[in-house]
């Protein structure tokens, strides 16, 4: 039967009070040893009497009525060692290295099948993500013209006859930009910005991994009525 500690402890107290009182003495009869037990103090002279066993069971009887009157709990049952004649007291069973090594295994699977879904989804989206080719920027714009060996490439946002392609091609040459050494251009047209951003690139921009490119800002730029 297993048996709290705090139930140990005070079941011994009142085993102690109790052979006291039956014993009319003051004299320690139990003694606690450490990492071990119990047992009867070695100061305690035990005599064996056999020609008065009827008295010996008048003390035992009085010993169990004393202690049936006081005990709160009778569920504690200490173990005698016959060998060592020493009160031994049964401890808490432990679970034995194969019930550790089960629980283990079972605190170890929701784990491990955590960690599988994470990593199995890391590298699913990670071979999504880089076998997903994003498009160039610049795939939209469409060459309308080479000039002096630039290549001009826009995106056309207007939806009139307002265009005003020739205009914003004089204000890109106009900033001394090389068409020898930055060939490829790329501009949108818009009928209602008030500024041009243009890039101009070494290499064209859709098909090589460093085109080497600048960007061109012109503000203030009036539109015609």
């Amino acid at each position: 039967m297993l048996v709290p500690a705090n139930t140990l402890y005070q079941n011994i107290s009142i085993v102690r009070r109790g052979l006291r009182a039956v014993g009319d003495t003051d004299q320690k009869l139990i003694a606690t040893i450490p990492r071990k037990g119990f047992q009867i103090d070695d100061s305690v002279r035990i005599i064996k009497q056999d020609d008065i066993v009827e008295a010996t069971d008048s003390i035992a009887l009085d010993i169990t009525n004393a202690l049936d009157s006081e005990l709160p709990d009778k569920s504690f049952n200490p173990v005698i060692d016959d060998a060592s004649s020493e009160p031994l007291i049964t401890p808490l069973s432990q679970p034995s290295p194969i019930e550790n090594e089960k629980q283990i295994k079972k605190m170890l699977l929701p784990v491990m099948l955590v960690l599988i879904a994470f990593f199995t989804g890391f590298i699913v989206t990670s071979f999504i993500w880089y076998a997903h080719e994003e498009p160039a920027f610049f795939n939209n714009y469409t060459l309308i013209e080479t000039d002096n060996g630039c290549y001009f490439h826009t995106r056309n946002d207007i939806h009139d006859n307002n265009n005003p392609y020739s205009k914003y091609k004089s204000l890109i040459l106009n900033t001394g930009l090389s068409c020898k050494s930055y060939p490829w251009v790329y501009f949108p047209l818009s009928a209602t910005s008030p500024t041009l951003t243009a890039l101009a690139c070494r290499n064209k921009y859709t098909t090589e991994s460093s085109p080497g490119c600048i960007s061109l800002h012109i503000s203030g730029i009036k539109r015609d009525d």
